[in-house]
Parts: C-alpha cells; sequence; structure tokens
C-alpha cells in the first residue's frame, strides 16, 4: 500500500507547493519542478499504480477467505 500512497501524497505535496509558488515554481529559481519530475519518474519507473492496486486486493481477497 506505502507503494501507491507515498508517491502519491508526494507528487500532491509537491503540486501544491508548486502551486503556491505560482509561475516561480515551474522555473529553474527553485528546486520544485526537478522535484516533481523526479518524483513523477520514479512513479512511473516502480510500475503502474494499477498493478500495484491489484496486488493489494488480491492479497486482501485471499486473507478474507481466511
Amino acid at each position: 500500500m506505502a507503494k501507491v500512497a507515498a508517491p502519491a501524497m508526494a507528487l500532491q505535496v509537491l503540486d501544491m507547493a508548486m502551486q503556491v509558488h505560482g509561475a516561480a515554481g515551474l522555473s529553474s529559481d527553485t528546486a520544485l519542478a526537478h522535484l516533481w519530475a523526479v518524483a513523477r519518474t520514479l512513479r512511473i519507473a516502480d510500475g503502474p499504480d494499477e498493478v500495484h492496486l491489484g496486488t493489494i486486493a488480491k492479497l486482501e481477497l485471499q486473507r478474507a477467505r481466511l
């Protein structure tokens, strides 16, 4: 579950920070744009959220059957 929740929350926090900083959040004046790009890339490299959520669902269904 952390493989889905933590990266999504990190992107949400970075997105809010970029909104607060306005155009500066998108420029190279702050590290926000770089951090957002790295966080998004790591989410893609780790695998789709749907795959992780499907795995969690299978495990929960197996646990519920017992």
